[in-house]
C-alpha cells in the first residue's frame, strides 16, 4: 500500500484504518480461521495437527491461571470470544474479565458466546465487562490494574514501531505482582486460508481476502520465540517465549518492577 501524503514513516494510520476496517469485516467468519472451516480447512491430517497445537496452548494458559489465579483480568483484542470463553472456564477465582476491542461486530459476537454459558446455569456472563476501543488509543482508568492481561492473535498486529508503546500499555495495566500470557502465530503457509499467500518471514504487512473476495491490507509481524525473547528482555520484561512445533507460539511472564 502506498503511503498517504498525510503519513508519516512509522505511523500507519490509513493502514491500521484498513486493518480494523478487516476486522470488523470479517467478524461473522472469523472463527472458520480457528476452526479449520471453509478456505481454511487443509485436510484431516493437518487440521489434526492444528488442534493438538491448539490444545497445547490452551492447557499452557490453564495451567497458566491455576498457578498465578487473580481476581481480575483484561483481555486485549479479544474479538469474538473463543479466548474470552476459556480464560472464564479455567479461572474460577476471576470475578471480573474486562474484554476490549476495537469492531462493534466482534463484540457482538464475543457478548454471545459468553451469553451461553449462562443459559447452562453459568454467571460468567456478568463477570464480563465490553470495552469498544482502539487499542492504540484506549488506555484504562489511572486506578484500574488487573492481576492478568492476555492478548490473543493481538501482537502480530501491531506495527514494530509502536511494539515498545504496547508494552509500555500492558505495563501500565498490570497490579502488582500482575502477570501477562500471550499468543499468537508462527510463520507456517497453511494457517491461513488457501487463497491467502505470505509474503516472507520478515514481510511486517501483508493482504487478507474475506470469503466475498474483498481485499484488505493489514499488519502482520512474524516473531520468532528468540526474536520476542530477546527484545522483550530489553525493555525489562521476564517472559518465557514458547512454540509448538507448526502453528503457534505463546509467552508468559512478568515486567521487572511489576
Amino acid at each position: 500500500m502506498p503511503m498517504k501524503a498525510h503519513e508519516s514513516p512509522g505511523d500507519h494510520t490509513d493502514l491500521l484504518a484498513q486493518q480494523i476496517a478487516y476486522y470488523r469485516a470479517r467478524a461473522g467468519e472469523y472463527d472458520e480461521w480457528f476452526l479449520r472451516q471453509g478456505r481454511y480447512d487443509h485436510g484431516a491430517q493437518e487440521n489434526a495437527r492444528w488442534f493438538t497445537e491448539v490444545a497445547e496452548v490452551e492447557q499452557a494458559l490453564a495451567a497458566f491461571c491455576q498457578q498465578h489465579p487473580g481476581t481480575s483480568a483484561l483481555e486485549l483484542a479479544g474479538g469474538t470470544g473463543l479466548w474470552t470463553e476459556h480464560l472464564l472456564r479455567t479461572t474460577p477465582s476471576l470475578a471480573h474479565l474486562t474484554v476490549v476491542d476495537s469492531a462493534p461486530e466482534t463484540l457482538a459476537i464475543n457478548r454471545e458466546r459468553i451469553a451461553r454459558l449462562a443459559q447452562v446455569g453459568d454467571d460468567t456472563a456478568q463477570r464480563v465487562e465490553y470495552i469498544e476501543g482502539d487499542l492504540f488509543a484506549w488506555r484504562p482508568a489511572p486506578s484500574e490494574k488487573y492481576d492478568l492481561v492476555f492478548f490473543g492473535f493481538w501482537l502480530s498486529h501491531v506495527p514494530p514501531e509502536r511494539f515498545d508503546a504496547f508494552w509500555a500499555l500492558v505495563r501500565d495495566c498490570l497490579a502488582p505482582d500482575g502477570r501477562v500470557f500471550f499468543v499468537d502465530s508462527r510463520y507456517a503457509a497453511q494457517s491461513t486460508a488457501r487463497n491467502h499467500q505470505l509474503e516472507g518471514a520478515g514481510a511486517t504487512t501483508l493482504t487478507r481476502r474475506l470469503n466475498d473476495g474483498k481485499t484488505y491490507r493489514i499488519v502482520k509481524v512474524f516473531y520468532t520465540p528468540d526474536e520476542l525473547t530477546e527484545r522483550l528482555s530489553a525493555l525489562g520484561w521476564r517472559i518465557a517465549v514458547h512454540a509448538t512445533p507448526t502453528y503457534f507460539l505463546y509467552g508468559e511472564g512478568s515486567a521487572a518492577g511489576v
